[in-house]
């Protein structure tokens, strides 16, 4: 197994590491603009994190429906806002936001609030923490309200005074209750449509982290290869997988990490209490579809293994799908269209000797989600390929006798030629 991913250091006794700056300012303000947006209320996780970098348990963990919100205005001179609880600050000041402004709401009578209080008057041990959370604490109480509502309504008055403004929301279920508490002030829309077409093309803070992902998600893989041998239950590459994204500071994306299937039934999604009850057989073919979450970002790689030596069939098979990929990720470059590419893939296919109606051939952005499509429609008919897109191709031919054959990875697509994250060879696996 190789070794850690390396990540920068922190210094010892350093307290604050501020958020990267993941959002490209000028394209996203722009977009809002052309889509007649005057604010963003966004709330859902990866809006928070893609606006402000704000990714604390308490929000991820759910608790309440409405926690926490980024103000975005389209304004080039109005500042965005992350609006916290009070309970947050502390996470504020050691990973704080690098928009302008940080607003807080509460309850004075809260146990939270009320430890504030105590640690401002010098109640208690001093830490590290506590210089920096004093400060935090009085820049905030400037604008502390006691309500979500009752600081984004502070915050547009501040900032846009009394005028009737669109607000769009990535949350349909918050929207309306916006509406309810600004009547007449404020007309919310769908803010999802030009949240992904802003995320569309991915920041080199973004594509850090997804090949960071990658990375991860390769050490994963491998550990997952290492525990396949005949006899030995699916269970144990299941757990193999996961046990190394967890040392990494990453984790599986469903369940199990999705397609992790041997045999003739291999090219299915099984259900994974029966898939790891399973025990693998000499001569299978084992599908390793790996697909992980790093910091909110996903990765998304394929690769097959044979349990002994590979068949002429099976040889064959991977053969295709290599060559198909390969096909692809040279073809791919800004300006060509999605659509042209898969028609290259079906031929080379077919040029094999196997049928692509058998075999997905499927396109698909990566991101912040995993299939991180700009628009529905993109799903079928496609799309045009930008620069500093992240992409996956997946080459996954199925057959009924031995099952599937999968080869994949996240590639960038850049003007120069692709970028691909992956560093584990696209060989054929024999166990």
């Amino acid at each position: 197994m190789s070794a850690a991913i390396a990540r920068p250091s922190v210094a010892d006794g350093a307290v604050a590491h501020p958020a990267q700056r993941l959002v490209d300012e000028a394209r996203a303000r722009s977009m809002l603009r052309d889509a007649g947006v005057d604010v963003v209320c966004a709330q859902s996780d990866e809006h928070l994190m893609y606006l402000s970098g704000h990714a604390p348990d308490s929000t991820l963990c759910h608790f309440y429906d409405d926690w926490a919100c980024v103000l975005y205005p389209a304004r080039d001179d109005a500042p965005g806002a992350l609006v916290i609880p009070e309970y947050d600050l502390a996470y504020q000041v050691t990973r704080p936001t690098w928009l302008p402004q940080t607003r807080t709401y509460g309850s004075d009578w809260s146990s939270a609030a009320t430890l504030l209080k105590d640690i401002d008057a010098g109640v208690g041990i001093e830490t590290p923490l506590r210089a920096p959370l004093r400060e935090l604490f009085h820049r905030t109480r400037e604008t502390f309200t006691g309500s979500l509502t009752g600081a984004i309504e502070a915050y547009l008055d501040a900032h846009f005074g009394t005028r009737a403004l669109t607000v769009a929301c990535d949350d349909l279920r918050f929207a309306s209750r916006l509406e309810a508490a600004l009547p007449g002030r404020v007309k919310t829309v769908d803010a999802r449509p030009v949240m992904r077409r802003i995320r569309a093309v991915k920041t080199e803070a973004e594509i850090d982290i997804l090949r960071t992902t990658a990375h991860i998600n390769d050490q994963a893989l491998r550990a997952a290869g290492d525990a396949i041998a005949p006899g030995r239950p699916w269970k144990d590459m299941v757990l193999a997988y996961r046990n190394v994204l967890a040392r990494e500071g990453a984790k599986p994306l469903g369940e199990r990490g999705m397609l992790f299937n041997s045999g003739p039934d291999g090219a299915f999604v099984l259900d994974h209490d029966f898939g790891e009850s399973q025990r693998f057989r000499p001569g299978e073919t084992v599908v390793l579809d790996a697909i992980c979450q790093y910091r909110l970002y996903h990765g998304d790689m394929a690769r097959t293994a044979v349990l002994g030596e590979p068949n002429a069939k099976q040889r064959r098979m991977y053969d295709a799908v290599t060559a198909t990929l390969g096909e692809v990720e040279g073809a791919t470059a800004p300006g060509r269209h999605t659509r042209d590419i898969t028609e290259l893939a079906v031929g080379v296919m077919e040029k094999h000797g196997f049928d692509a109606r058998m075999t997905t051939l499927l396109f698909h952005p990566i991101g912040l989600e995993i299939f991180d499509y700009t628009d529905p429609a993109h799903i079928t008919g496609g799309w045009v390929l930008e620069d500093r897109q992240v992409v996956n191709f997946e080459v996954f031919y199925r057959d009924a006798a031995e099952g599937g054959m999968h080869l994949e990875d996240s590639i960038v697509v850049r003007t120069g030629g692709p970028e691909t994250f992956s560093r584990f060879p696209r060989e054929l696996i024999v166990i």
